[in-house]
């Protein structure tokens, strides 16, 4: 007994001298403690040039959600190519590769649609697509969509799809990985969301936000996304998953993709359906006496090596024997297996 009650005062004795000379552990530094001994010890700064790196290095740090434009500095603007030349699959299935969303993208969408003879299906590519235009966006998935109502919410702005009765209404199944963002994103959610067609690929970036501007002196401007952008149910559109994943990296569909992702922006020989030209062929197919110059859309034979293109077209041919379409597929109506 008293061995046991010898032991039993060592323990605590040793437990209450450990716990009398731990040193308590400190908080973590702050933001502002840690500003003020750099700023008060730096050797060789001043504060103006000592608040200018501080001001940068957060600008650096949230790269994309915070910008600084100077007097009269605009937002950078898009001048490149909206789609890359289409092309035709297989047995009808169209595909067509967004390289940007911004203002003309629907009618390009629409007369490139329309210069394919007949579909099966079409492939909407979104990989390595972006912008920050939302009404563009919506106005491009209104070329799928045939219902009037808020299709996103914008801040306060409510932006709408409307009534159209010449909707598409082939087929769609749409093509997403990590560097699709922005606006792109907006139109895959809304194609996703309506039931227009499936994502196949790889989630996107969760970039959809909404960007507002603060004046800070001297001419200049913040531009700091406060929100993101939600669907017309008040929902916020953060990534999106893939309906079907395929597992294959960004860096790797650069390769299957090749220069096709470079956007030319100068002395580019491509054919760019700007905005001047979209309404020069506009023009030329509401006027019947004008001669329409029709597009030549090639076949592509060459073997598949992209594998999410090459998932996309297995859906579709496997769509072509069990009947229902990816939107159905994407509902509640049931669909036989397939060993695709």
């Amino acid at each position: 007994m008293k061995t046991e009650l010898k032991l039993f005062l060592i323990c605590a004795g040793l437990f209450l001298h450990v716990g009398a000379t731990a040193k308590p552990v400190p908080e973590r530094a702050g933001f502002d403690e840690i500003f003020q001994l750099i700023k008060t010890n730096l050797v060789d700064s001043n504060a103006e040039e000592f608040e200018k790196a501080t001001v940068r290095g957060l600008i650096r740090r949230f790269q994309g959600d915070v910008q600084l434009l100077r007097k009269k500095q605009q937002p950078e603007q898009y001048d490149g190519e909206l789609l890359a030349k289409p092309k035709v699959f297989g047995d009808g299935i169209g595909y067509v590769r967004v390289k940007h969303v911004a203002t003309g993208l629907a009618e390009a969408i629409q007369l490139t649609v329309e210069e394919f003879d007949s579909l099966s299906g079409l492939l909407v590519d979104l990989r390595f697509a972006g912008g920050g235009d939302y009404s563009a966006a919506v106005a491009a998935a209104n070329q799928f969509i045939d219902a009037d109502g808020t299709a996103i919410i914008v801040g306060q702005q409510h932006l709408r799809t409307q009534l159209n009765t010449n909707a598409i209404s082939t087929p769609v199944t749409v093509l997403v990985n990590g560097e699709t963002t922005g606006a792109a994103e907006v139109l895959a959610a809304l194609l996703q969301e309506h039931n227009v067609g499936l994502l196949i690929g790889n989630q996107t970036a969760g970039e959809m936000k909404v960007f507002s501007e603060f004046e800070i002196g001297g001419g200049s401007r913040l531009r700091i996304a406060t929100d993101r952008v939600r669907l017309g149910n008040g929902t916020a559109i953060l990534k999106l998953d893939p309906d079907i994943a395929v597992d294959v990296s960004s860096a790797a569909e650069k390769v299957f993709l090749g220069d096709d992702i470079v956007v030319t922006r100068k002395n580019s020989n491509r054919s760019k359906l700007n905005e001047a030209e979209l309404v020069r062929r506009l023009k030329q197919r509401n006027n019947p006496e004008a001669k329409v110059d029709k597009t030549e859309i090639p076949n592509d034979p060459a073997e598949i090596i992209d594998p999410v293109l090459a998932r996309a077209l297995d859906l579709f041919k496997g769509l072509s024997v069990f009947g229902p379409t990816p939107a159905e597929q994407a509902g509640e109506v049931p669909v036989p297996p397939t060993d695709l």
